[in-house]
């Protein structure tokens, strides 16, 4: 018996039995290893048979086919799970990870792999549950996008030519401009920039070149877009 030959029906009795409410839940539960993906199996065959994965699902053990069966297959992704290259794996929005960044995986209940930057706040939250953490590693440069979308606020003197020097530095790094907003207050301002970056190295030259801009105070990445 395979998993895909599994109905959902018969996932849900068995999840009920571990007193889950979502069979979502249950294969979630045998990706990160707190089930047996052969004792599962084991529930369902005919007695006297001995439950048996397909020969793929073997070889790469229970979290390979259960997140592939539960939440499907991307071989496009940015980024990957360390030795399974078809699992669904997304940037955590929380934070917005972008190449070049440390990285961390989590196995989520219902969307895949979640992938958060090393120093993101959630990060820590999710250290609760260790055995839902998963190694990932970011794909090669020819599978990878070109660019990633990063806002940035620059604190600074609201003066005549401010706007035109930022926007200079950002040009001059070659980098698209998606979307600028700017606030002014009692003689300071600030301004919002969704720009789009190749990667960590890229974002931290447009960083240092806004940074020496005259009557520039300082400037943020924001993690949320």
């Amino acid at each position: 018996m395979a998993f895909k030959e599994i109905k959902d029906e018969e996932l849900l009795k068995i999840a009920s039995d571990y007193g889950l409410g979502r069979a979502d839940d249950l294969m979630a539960g045998i990706g990160y290893g707190k089930y047996s993906a052969r004792q599962v199996l084991g529930r369902l065959a005919p007695a006297g048979t001995q439950p048996a994965l397909e020969g793929e699902e073997d070889k790469t053990g229970g979290i390979s086919s259960v997140v592939r069966r539960v939440f499907g297959g991307d071989h496009h992704n940015t980024i990957r799970v360390k030795g399974h290259d078809d699992l669904l794996v997304y940037r955590a929005r929380c934070c917005n990870p972008i190449r070049g960044e440390a990285v961390v995986g989590y196995v989520t209940r219902g969307k895949g792999v979640a992938v958060h930057s090393l120093n993101c706040p959630n990060v820590v939250n999710l250290m609760y549950e260790p055995e839902r953490k998963i190694d990932v590693e970011w794909a090669r440069d020819d599978e990878t996008p070109d660019s990633y979308p990063v806002k940035l606020t620059v604190f600074c003197d609201d003066r005549f030519g401010m706007l035109k020097q930022i926007t200079g530095v950002i040009g001059d790094a070659k980098t698209n401009i998606r979307n600028i907003e700017a606030r002014t207050n009692n003689g300071q301002a600030s301004v919002d920039a969704v720009l789009d970056v190749a990667d960590l190295q890229h974002l931290e030259l447009i960083i240092d070149g806004l940074r020496k801009i005259p009557g520039v105070h300082d400037v943020q990445r924001l993690q949320k877009i």
